[in-house]
């Protein structure tokens, strides 16, 4: 006899189902017994009500027929403040986590195990998974876990003596975007049948997806007004929800903004007459049974069913709404008497270790490895890497079965090594827990570490790539692009966002350019309003590159004018010209041409160049901009062909170095007579700063490993012992180091110069010895240099 409170939640935000062994009597304790379903929904939200100290956030039932939010009709308490949807709440993920809380306390608490309901996919991932664990936690449940929605499924079907041992069930399941399905083998464990998962769902996107059913349901309410204020009340009706998952949908009474009411009648909104499901797209030929959960009702789900029939080779059972909240509910029964509740695969996790046969793959979780839920897997053998004396920290590569990319973790150490160590890497993880820990022991260091996958970076390219690359006798820099992002577009506590003056600066007669300048040279987060390579982010609408465009054009104009000896407003200095240079290559190609005019000029005075500081901007700009391959070669000319010996750091060195770093086709402009000089002068260059400040350095290590990219043209290039010039660049930075160790006692400006700088030094040494083991070294000098 069961004394002990379970509960299943499939809370989903679409239709919410809790499903729990007890329920209260009014005057009595809570009894249990039979199972008790409490649905929220359709279109489950968490409502505030109260003020001040005593607000507080209620979900379940209650914030169904709850007038909060509901539209300015119902006055203060209407406001769209007062209600958030809790598809909105399990989509946060960063935060959110105590309200979501209150979503699942709103139907139930107090359960001795609780398991919810997840989905597979993005709407399921690991950040999702961590996200309603927290919401567990935050909301007292005891004993809680996570459950993908086709097991819970299938474990209905296991109840009700609906499948049997040894089967294979397919269970489709309805999802944001579409169906999925997933095949499960029915397995015995202990005397009990449970289901083993082998794979990642396969997802069908189409128009029959959630979202599009209650966005044409929503379209249906608004009518031919469109979303607007007046509106918005028809909007968030309960109707919407009923209509769009094909419910039995009653006229509903809806009280206007003001105050007046209206009557919605969405009964002739029927979805099944326009979702369409790919048929073909189903593989369901091998299964034994198919099992199809939705929470749809009516025509619309006998459409859906009708749609799966025809990709299956066996009478399809489509399952009750409740299913899914049922199955998690006997999930949490076998959880607490110690039952087998599913078998899982864990996402395969790889490194890339060293042998005697080079660089090779390792699996941390392997493709075969399945375990019992609830239970936590360890890799059955730790890789083994090994760091060489004088790292101060130590690279991984990383790829996750499902990850798009692979990634490249940096752990630092705290100190350089004295001799060789080496260290054992393996992975735990539980699942549909959350994330696998990536742990690393260093037996001869006495530590243990963490490794990051969410602050590891991205690696774009195939991982036999990198293997291979990691696996050549000698290493080359990875060219640097550096990102664009959203943040500096977006509007800070400081400072208005692109976006903001996208508004007013192309309509304005006195254009603003030292602020536009100031945002495009602006990194918040590392990441400019526009990539190296010149790309915007994605998320940029093509109406505001329209008025991004209108700006450049006006940029070229007045510096078209200033050329011209032209006077007017925005001629008389270079602001114009430097917000076009942070363009970087979406600059205009004439921007480059007129600047390698200005330095083929430079024994005359020339618009651009008012005072002697004003070359930096010219070199710089330059070596920001330049991108096509004619220009490119022109400004490599200009420059090879002047006194090398005479370059100033921040002028003609930044300019070389930020073409060879940032180009593939840079490097092959140079011949060896080339790289000879360039190493003269990055060694002069390193030297000038030793004994002082380091304040000129920034550029230094940019150029040197740039001329390492010379390896493009000849892989035996600048190698320690193979290339005499390989020798002299390792003596200055050796020199160099030992200036930066030596001085412990300077400023604080310093030691975060010396901080920065020795690591760099470190991996610019392994790159000599074509041993380069990080291929986003560009980019760490980069961030060193502040650049």
């Amino acid at each position: 006899m069961i004394d002990r409170k379970l509960c299943g939640f499939d809370l989903n935000g679409w239709r919410d189902f809790v499903a729990k062994n007890w329920r209260s009597v009014p005057g009595e304790d809570e009894v249990i017994g039979p199972t008790d379903i409490v649905t929220s929904g359709p279109l489950s939200s968490i409502v505030r009500i109260g003020e001040s100290r005593l607000a507080g956030w209620i979900g379940g039932p209650q914030a169904d027929i709850a007038p909060h939010g509901r539209g300015g009709g119902w006055g203060d308490v209407g406001s769209e403040q007062r209600r958030i949807p809790v598809r909105s709440l399990l989509e946060m993920r960063d935060d959110g986590v105590e309200k979501l809380a209150q979503a699942l306390v709103g139907s139930a608490s107090g359960s001795a195990n609780t398991v919810v309901s997840i989905d597979e996919g993005p709407d399921g991932d690991e950040a999702v998974q961590e996200h309603l664990l927290e919401a567990l936690a935050r909301g007292k449940f005891r004993n809680g876990s996570l459950v993908w929605r086709p097991v819970l499924a299938a474990l209905f079907a296991i109840h009700r003596d609906q499948v049997s041992e040894g089967q294979l069930v397919g269970v489709v399941s309805h999802q944001r975007q579409g169906l999925s399905v997933q095949k499960l083998r029915i397995r015995s464990a202990r005397n009990v049948l449970a289901p083993e998962r082998r794979e990642a769902a396969a997802h069908i996107p189409c128009d029959a997806g959630y979202e599009s059913l209650f966005r044409g349901a929503r379209n249906a309410a608004v009518g031919a007004e469109g979303f607007s204020a007046r509106t918005a009340h028809r909007a968030i009706a309960s109707s919407v929800g009923k209509a769009g998952l094909g419910m039995d949908c009653n006229p509903e009474m809806l009280r206007m903004p003001n105050g007046d009411w209206e009557l919605l009648d969405l009964n002739k909104f029927d979805a099944s007459e326009v979702v369409s499901v790919p048929s073909s797209e189903l593989d369901l030929a091998d299964c034994d049974v198919v099992l199809f959960e939705t929470l749809c009702e009516g025509r619309l789900k006998k459409c859906l069913s009708d749609a799966i029939q025809r990709a299956a080779p066996v009478e399809v059972l489509s399952l009750p709404a409740t299913a899914v909240a049922e199955g998690a509910l006997e999930a949490a029964r076998r959880a607490g008497d110690g039952e087998p509740i599913f078998f899982d695969f864990l996402p395969r996790l790889s490194t890339i270790v060293f042998g005697s046969d080079g660089a090779k793959n390792f699996d941390l979780i392997r493709k075969e490895e399945t375990l019992e839920a609830g239970r936590t897997y360890r890799s059955p053998e730790a890789a083994s890497l090994a760091i060489p004396a004088g790292q101060e920290s130590v690279s991984v590569y990383l790829r996750k079965e499902e990850a798009p990319w692979p990634r490249k973790a940096r752990v630092s150490l705290g100190a350089p090594l004295k001799h060789q160590a080496a260290v054992s890497l393996w992975v735990e993880q539980k699942p549909a827990a959350g994330r696998a820990r990536i742990l690393m022991e260093s037996p001869d260091l006495g530590r243990n570490f963490a490794v990051d996958w969410d602050e590891a970076l991205e690696e774009e390219r195939p991982w036999s790539e990198i293997i291979e690359s990691l696996d050549t006798q000698v290493s080359i820099p990875k060219r640097l692009v550096l990102p664009c992002g959203m943040e500096a577009w977006h509007d800070s506590d400081r400072s208005a966002g692109m976006l903001t003056l996208l508004e007013s600066e192309p309509n304005r007669s006195r254009t603003d350019w030292a602020t536009l300048r100031q945002k495009l040279s602006q990194r918040p987060f590392g990441k400019y309003c526009i990539s190296s390579d010149g790309d915007v982010p994605p998320e940029i609408a093509a109406e505001t590159l329209e008025r991004f465009e209108i700006l450049t054009s006006k940029a070229l104009e007045v510096t078209e004018k200033r050329l011209r000896g032209e006077s007017g407003y925005g001629t008389e200095d270079n602001e114009a010209l430097k917000f076009l240079s942070w363009q970087f290559r979406r600059c205009p190609r004439d921007v480059a041409t007129w600047l390698m005019d200005c330095i083929e000029a430079s024994g005359r005075n020339h618009p651009f160049v008012k005072h002697q500081a004003s070359w930096v901007l010219v070199y710089q700009g330059l070596g920001r901009i330049v991108g096509n391959e004619e220009d490119e070669a022109r400004a490599m000319r200009l420059l090879l062909t002047s006194s090398i010996e005479d370059w100033v750091w921040n002028r003609q060195s930044a300019a070389m170095a930020f073409m060879l770093s940032r180009s593939d086709s840079a490097p092959s402009y140079l011949e060896r007579e080339d790289v000879e000089k360039l190493t003269k002068r990055t060694i002069a260059d390193f030297q000038r700063n030793i004994g002082g400040q380091y304040t000129m350095f920034n550029y230094a290590p940019f150029l040197l490993a740039g001329l390492i990219r010379w390896r493009l043209v000849d892989p035996k290039a600048l190698v320690i012992g193979a290339d005499p010039l390989a020798d002299d660049l390792l003596a200055i930075i050796e020199k160099t180091e030992h200036d930066l160790k030596a001085r412990c006692g300077s400023n604080m400006n310093f030691q975060r110069r010396r901080s920065k700088f020795l690591p760099i030094l470190q991996d610019l040494k392994s790159e000599l010895a074509g041993e380069g083991s990080n291929p986003d070294l560009l980019l760490d000098i980069y961030g060193a240099s502040g650049t």
